[in-house]
Order: structure tokens, then C-alpha cells, then sequence
């Protein structure tokens, strides 16, 4: 019985690690929550950042960690689950990529908004769970990103003045937005909808209604009852 005891309770002390980490698994389900930080062995210490740093965002350490946990359980995994405010809309193209690649269902959990969003997308059946929601927008791009940009690569990219950088930055909004209309018109979204997200409001969150998404085709319909 004492040994009974002690194994539950090592279980138990067991739990709060295991619920810090932003992949899990649940029988045929990959668990991925941003609100816990990436694994800190995958940090570059050059980086100058914390795995801390990266509680909240979609970041690039995701890629390679995804990566490797389907290849160790391609067999096992047929499901995606999100929850995630969004974070670096590059790595999420390079999630969704592999997503898709697995042949990957996603399902949201909660809220999946932004960058998420993009994840979302990839998958071949694409559910959201009672209470969730999906927040959409196009990419953005702060100020002070803006002004650290420019500064930092100004000589290097040859920009002879604040004209010419507001030139590369217009170029690069049209790829950036045609980008995110073509991501999900190539995963089955209707035209109408995806020019919708790529073209509302920079600072705007649109949060489409369930029967909007499924007649879309970015949600599957559930099954009809018999």
C-alpha cells in the first residue's frame, strides 16, 4: 500500500512539468499550446533570448521540434490540437507546411488567432471545439519594428534613404498580403473569404462565426446526426 502511495505521488509531482510543455501528446493527438514556453535546450544562447521570452508566440524553435515529434510518431499522431494567439508568421508557414505534409487534422482549442491561424489551415479536416474561436487579420508590421529595420539593415540592403526603404516595405506588404490570400485559398478557402482577411484592417482581429467558416471551407461541417 506505501508503495502504491509514493508511486501517485511521484505521478503527481510529475504533472506540473509535463503541463509546461507547449507539445504534449494524448493518445492520437499533438497537443500545442504557446501559453507554456518552447523546451529551453532548443534556445540559441546567441540569441540573446530566454525560452521565458517565448511563452505567448508561435517561434521558430516550434519548427524543428514539430518536425521531430511526428518523425518519431508519424504512425501514432493524426491530429493537431492549437491554442495560440499567434507569434512569427514565417514559422507558422513552415508548421503548416509540415502539417500538411503529415496529412494532419487540426483542431482549435480555445482561441487560435493570427499565426495560428495559418497552422490551422494546413490541416485535412479542420475542427473547432466548442467555446473557441478563430481570430484572422493580415501580417503587420509594428512602427518600431519598422524604424529598428531600417536602422539595422539600411547599409547592408543599400536603402539610400527613408523614400527608398518606404519602397521596399510597399513591395513587401503586396507579397506579404498576396502570401496569406493564396496560403488559404490553397488549402480549400473560398476566394471571398481569404481577400477578406488579407485585406481587413492591420490593427483589426476579425473572429468569423462558426456557420461563416464552415461555408468558407476553412471549417469542416460536422457530421449530421442520423
Amino acid at each position: 500500500m506505501k508503495t502504491l502511495a509514493a508511486t501517485l505521488l511521484l505521478s503527481l509531482a510529475a504533472l506540473p512539468a509535463m503541463a509546461e510543455n507547449r507539445f504534449t501528446i494524448d493518445a492520437n493527438v499533438l497537443i500545442y499550446n504557446t501559453s507554456f514556453p518552447v523546451d529551453a535546450t532548443l534556445v540559441d544562447p546567441a540569441s540573446g533570448m530566454t525560452a521565458e521570452d517565448t511563452r505567448g508566440d508561435i517561434a521558430y524553435e516550434d519548427i524543428g521540434a514539430l518536425r521531430s515529434i511526428l518523425d518519431r510518431n508519424a504512425d501514432r499522431i493524426d491530429t493537431m490540437r492549437l491554442t495560440s494567439d499567434g507569434g512569427y508568421i514565417e514559422a507558422a508557414y513552415d508548421m503548416a507546411a509540415i502539417v500538411a505534409d503529415y496529412g494532419l487534422k487540426t483542431e482549435v482549442q480555445g482561441e487560435c488567432s493570427s499565426a495560428c491561424a495559418v497552422i490551422f489551415a494546413a490541416g485535412t479536416e479542420r475542427r473547432m471545439n466548442k467555446g473557441g474561436r478563430i481570430g484572422l487579420h493580415p501580417p503587420s508590421w509594428g512602427v518600431e519594428s519598422i524604424r529598428s529595420y531600417y536602422l539595422d539593415w539600411r547599409e547592408d540592403s543599400g536603402w539610400k534613404d527613408e523614400f527608398a526603404f518606404s519602397e521596399w516595405v510597399y513591395e513587401e506588404g503586396q507579397r506579404d498580403a498576396t502570401k496569406v490570400f493564396a496560403h488559404f485559398i490553397n488549402h480549400g478557402v473560398s476566394a471571398e473569404f481569404a481577400v477578406k482577411i488579407a485585406t481587413i484592417g492591420m490593427n483589426s482581429m476579425w473572429y468569423p462565426t462558426r456557420k461563416e467558416m464552415e461555408e468558407a471551407g476553412l471549417l469542416t461541417p460536422a457530421p449530421q446526426a442520423d
